[in-house]
């Protein structure tokens, strides 16, 4: 069976790269994109079993799409409605944001959060042998 896939997205390329190479050091496929418009597309070409999330990005088409954009699009969209989605952000969620993380299934992880935290879940929610 081929490896689970992950797609790590996040404006920091740092955080982006990081992570990415973690995931692959330990198993899983990973595929990275630094906004919602890269993320797009990479969904559009491969096949995604989860998906690593940041908030707050910058949106170069203007139109103001974050990562809870991304993420309500996903769950309308049959492929993706039930993908594991991990949101990792470095911005406290308000009450109503944490709110539509629970209603839309996804977990918040804080950054700096450990990568084997991220990890870990990765591994109970894909089950990677």
């Amino acid at each position: 069976m081929d490896k689970p896939a992950v797609l790590v997205v996040d404006d920091e390329p740092n955080v982006q790269e990081t992570l990415a190479t973690v995931l692959t050091i330990v198993g899983f496929k990973s595929h990275r994109a630094g906004n919602v418009e890269e993320a797009l597309a990479v969904l559009a070409q491969e096949r995604i079993d989860a998906i690593s999330l940041d908030i707050r990005m910058p949106d170069p088409g203007g139109l103001e799409r974050d990562g809870f954009a991304l993420l309500k699009h996903l769950r309308t969209v049959p492929k993706y409605a039930n993908v594991p989605v991990l949101l990792f952000t470095g911005v406290d969620l308000s009450e109503a944001e944490t709110a539509l993380a629970v209603k839309l299934r996804a977990k918040v992880f804080y950054k700096p959060q450990p990568y084997a935290e991220i990890i870990d879940e990765l591994n109970r929610l894909l089950v990677v042998v």
